[in-house]
C-alpha cells in the first residue's frame, strides 16, 4: 500500500488495546503518529517508546478545555491532521436500577462526548485539505445486552453521530468511517471477563488491521455506514 509519510494520525485511547494496535499499525505506513489517553506521558507503552515517528500526549476526550489545548499542540507542533481515530472508550456495566447517574454521564461522556469533542477541534485544522475520521463504536450498539444498556446508548449515539458527520463534512472533503468490534481480547474486556479465555475471542491485532485500511481511498465505498468487525467461533 502507499506510504502515508506526509500524513498526521492521531488514536485516542492510544495506551492500550485496539488503539494501541491501530496506532502501531499507522505508524506502518510512515506517517506521524499521535497516541493520546489521560495518563499516557507518563504511562508510555513499550511499544512505542522511543519509536522514530511516535509522539505521546495526555488528553481527556471528555474534557473540553484538554481536548482544545491537544489539538492547539498539534497545530503548532504538525500543523495538520490527516486521520483521526477517535477510540478512546469506557464501560462499567451494571443493571439499570444499579446504573448511577455518575456512570451514566461518565460512559455517555468518555464514548460519545469525546468522539464530538474531538471530531469537532479536529475539523477545525482539517477542513482546509480534507482528511478521515474514524470512530469506534461496537457491535453493543446493535444487539440488546442486559446491564449494557449506558454504553449501548453511548456507541449507538457514536453511529449516528457518524451518519450524520458523513454528510455535513462533505464540503470539507472530510471522510467518515465508523466500525464495531465485537469482543476483543484487550485489558478492559479482561476486567470485564476475568474467566474468559482471550484466544477465543478477537486480538485486536486483527481489528486493527481492517481499521487500517480506511486509511487508503480503495475503502472509501464504506464511508458513513457501521462497519462490523466480528469473528465467528
Amino acid at each position: 500500500m502507499t506510504k502515508l509519510e506526509d500524513k498526521v494520525i492521531i488514536v485516542t485511547g492510544g495506551s492500550s488495546g485496539i488503539g494501541l494496535q491501530v496506532g502501531l499499525a499507522a505508524v506502518e505506513t510512515g506517517a506521524k503518529v499521535i497516541f493520546c489517553s489521560r495518563n499516557i506521558e507518563q504511562n508510555v507503552p513499550a511499544e512505542i517508546a522511543g519509536k522514530e515517528n511516535c509522539y505521546v500526549r495526555n488528553m481527556d476526550v471528555s474534557d473540553e478545555v484538554s481536548v482544545s489545548s491537544f489539538f492547539d499542540y498539534v497545530e503548532e507542533e504538525f500543523g495538520q491532521v490527516s486521520i483521526l481515530i477517535n477510540n478512546a472508550g469506557y464501560v462499567n456495566p451494571v443493571g439499570l436500577l444499579d446504573t448511577t447517574l455518575e456512570n451514566w454521564n461518565t460512559t455517555i461522556n468518555i464514548n460519545l462526548t469525546g468522539t464530538f469533542l474531538c471530531t469537532k477541534y479536529a475539523v477545525r485544522l482539517m477542513k482546509w485539505k480534507g482528511g478521515k475520521i474514524i470512530n469506534i463504536s461496537s457491535t453493543a450498539a446493535m444487539t440488546p445486552r442486559p446491564g449494557w444498556s449506558a454504553y449501548a446508548a453511548a456507541k449507538s449515539g457514536v453511529i449516528s453521530f457518524s451518519a450524520a458527520m458523513a454528510e455535513e463534512l462533505k464540503e470539507y472533503a472530510i471522510k467518515i468511517f465508523v466500525f464495531c468490534p465485537g469482543r476483543t481480547a484487550t485489558p478492559l474486556r479482561k476486567i470485564l471477563a476475568p474467566d474468559e479465555d482471550p484466544l477465543t475471542i478477537m486480538q485486536p491485532e486483527a481489528v486493527a488491521k481492517i481499521i487500517k485500511m480506511a486509511f487508503y481511498d480503495d475503502f472509501d465505498v464504506l464511508e458513513g455506514q457501521p462497519i462490523v468487525i466480528r469473528e465467528r467461533f
